[in-house]
């Protein structure tokens, strides 16, 4: 029998960690079981033999006639406590079988503030059944909190997200200051991201300072359009292809400010792996507990279409070395101890909670908010 089986779609090197470091801590019996291997869309590799825990990729599809067999034949084999999965994803469905049998079917909440994605009256009505009838919820921040409970969640517990913040602190250490400003945007190419956006912005920027300078890191379909654009402005702008988990955090190192443009993210690690980094972060409102975690001394929550705003916070940067120092010692006493040591904490603290004990000759669950 397992505590937790995790119900996950493709594996990432960020949620491989964290697995990793709670198979290490021998506190919790876990399997993990991925609808794929690794996401197409994303450029992320992670080889199996760095997977140091149990886990299953399924091996049908989606919309396979033998995906229910596979999934139940898991299910008698796994003989699961808690069934854990993200309250968004599309093959949703099969977790709520363990849910109908009597088990435990925990929901990881992740805002959704994708602008283009369509609300709908269906779609609302499914939240609320989904949260009202999970056993329990789990969250990355306050703001997340807020979105479950709207939805009729009540019992919900804190599961933060984790980055490796001892070894961004140690590159930040390292960070050689110049008379220039350093922006860092590092993510997808895509519009999605709020990519023509940013290049208006960052626009403006270079024809008001001369002490810019620029680097975009990243993949996606727009990338040869951001190549073009930054050709116009030689020795200002760079551009270079995605960067593996593994040599990202000399990226951040040699950065100033992030700028987060997106319109639509459930999350944004990569907030949190600048923040790590002493790197302040411009971004905007888009994305999930963002203002919990720039606060009023990490950066500036914009709205996703004010360009006047973006290039202003960007100047008062430049102009304000003072200001800078000051919030980049602000984010790295605030990422401090954000490590995969307290996603594993965490974690063993809502199966702890979760876990049924007898009480009075009857059989009843200890689930208490975190």
């Amino acid at each position: 029998m397992n505590d937790v089986v995790f119900f996950l779609p493709a594996i990432n090197p960020y949620w491989r960690d964290r697995f990793n470091a709670l198979a290490e801590s021998g506190t919790v019996r876990f399997h993990c079981v991925f609808s794929s291997y690794l996401d197409p869309s994303r450029s992320w590799t992670v080889t199996r033999e760095s997977m140091n825990f149990p886990h299953t990729f399924l091996a049908t599809g989606p919309r396979s006639p033998r995906r229910l067999a596979e999934l139940v034949s898991l299910w008698r084999a796994l003989r699961p406590t808690r069934v854990f999965t993200f309250h968004h994803m599309p093959a949703l469905w099969p977790a709520w079988l363990h849910r109908l049998a009597g088990g435990h079917l925990a929901l990881y909440a992740l805002m959704t503030w994708d602008s283009w994605v369509e609300r709908n009256w269906r779609k609302e009505l499914l939240k609320k059944l989904f949260f009202g009838s999970a056993s329990s919820t789990l969250t990355p921040g306050p703001d997340s909190d807020s979105y479950v409970k709207r939805y009729g969640a009540h019992r919900s517990h804190r599961l933060h997200h984790a980055v490796e913040w001892r070894a961004f602190g140690l590159a930040a250490r390292n960070r050689v200051t110049g008379d220039d400003l350093r922006l860092l945007y590092i993510g997808r190419l895509v519009p999605e991201k709020g990519i023509p956006f940013l290049l208006e912005v960052l626009e403006q920027v270079l024809r008001a300072r001369r002490d810019v300078r620029i680097e975009i890191v990243g993949d996606g379909r727009l990338y040869d359009e951001v190549e073009s654009w930054a050709q116009g402005h030689p020795g200002r702008v760079s551009v270079s292809p995605f960067v593996q988990a593994s040599d990202i955090a000399e990226v951040y190192a040699r950065s100033d400010v992030m700028l987060f443009p997106t319109l639509g993210d459930p999350y944004g690690l990569v907030v949190d792996e600048a923040l790590a980094s002493g790197v302040p972060v411009i971004s905007t409102d888009r994305a999930g507990d963002i203002r919990w975690r720039l606060g009023e001394s990490r950066g500036r929550v914009l709205p996703p279409d004010d360009l006047d705003r973006w290039v202003a916070a960007i100047v008062a940067y430049a102009d304000d070395r003072e200001l800078l120092a000051r919030e980049s010692a602000a984010s790295l006493s605030f990422s401090r101890g954000h490590g995969t040591e307290r996603w594993v904490r965490e974690l063993q603290q809502w199966v702890q909670r979760t876990t049924p004990t007898r009480s009075r000759g009857r059989s009843r669950r200890r689930d208490q908010p975190a």
